[in-house]
């Protein structure tokens, strides 16, 4: 029997899907579980949640149906997220901080 080497099309790999965790967690310096809790919790987990689920639907091009189990939210949640990360890159300084985590995560998966 042979071992599973790639993602399924289209899903990325759990330990791609950690990376974005991992990273967007370290950024943002709140805890990787606060990013899965089933409650919103602080503004700035909030806030890294929105660009994890971001990140993942854009590098990883997972669907809001994905990104809703994955993060244990609803379709409409994920896409307000994705949506108000859009609207938050008019800020120079976010768009510029986006732009190099969505380097970073593309890197990686090319490496993977």
């Amino acid at each position: 029997m042979q071992a599973k080497t790639a993602a399924e099309p289209g899903k990325p790999s759990e330990a791609i899907r950690t990376r974005v965790l991992t990273l967007v967690a370290s950024i943002y310096d709140v805890p990787v579980g606060e990013l899965l809790r089933v409650t919103r919790g602080s503004t700035r987990a909030v806030a890294a949640r929105q660009v994890a689920i971001y990140l993942s639907h854009t590098v990883l091009a997972m669907t809001l149906a994905d990104l809703s189990r994955a993060f244990g939210r609803r379709p409409s949640t994920t896409l307000h997220a994705v949506r108000r990360v859009e609207a938050m890159r008019e800020d120079a300084k976010i768009d510029t901080t986006i732009s190099w985590l969505e380097s970073l995560l593309r890197d990686a998966m090319e490496a993977a």
